[in-house]
């Protein structure tokens, strides 16, 4: 066959053998740019495969059904959350709201008392007024 016909392996690193211990790229294959090499120009990477797994530990290897019932659970979990964070800030908004309106109410209640007492003195001075004019007359 023909090398530039031939379908190179994914798990083949593009630029020569790789040594275990060091992890650095040995063989009579240069560093220099191919065709077949990453559009980066590190040639020295391997290509990345999907994990499969069954090539994973007995220990990390979960049955799609337990996948699927951890992510059901992990759903309900943060939508349960989700509720008692807006339930927690629901009920801080209603106490704030309350608040607001209680000073409100204080100024309202403060600015009339001011009115009537400045419409006492008003009035006060204007008695005080027509006693001098009274006893002018006298």
């Amino acid at each position: 066959m023909n090398s530039n016909t031939q379908i190179a392996d994914p798990k083949v690193p593009v630029g020569g053998t790789i040594e275990k211990i060091t992890k650095r790229v040995s063989g009579e294959k240069s560093l220099t740019l191919s065709p077949e090499s990453d559009l980066t120009g590190k040639v020295w990477k391997l290509q990345k495969t999907p994990t499969v797994r069954t090539q994973q530990p007995k220990s990390l290897r979960k049955s799609w059904e337990k996948r699927t019932q951890e992510r059901q659970r992990l759903q309900t979990v943060r939508a349960l959350e989700k509720q008692m964070k807006d339930e927690k800030q629901a009920e801080k908004d209603r106490k704030r709201d309350i608040n607001l309106e209680r000073k409100r109410i204080e100024e309202e209640k403060s600015r009339q008392e001011a009115l009537a007492a400045k419409m006492s003195a008003r009035r006060l001075a204007r008695m005080k007024k027509k006693e001098l004019r009274k006893k002018a007359r006298v």
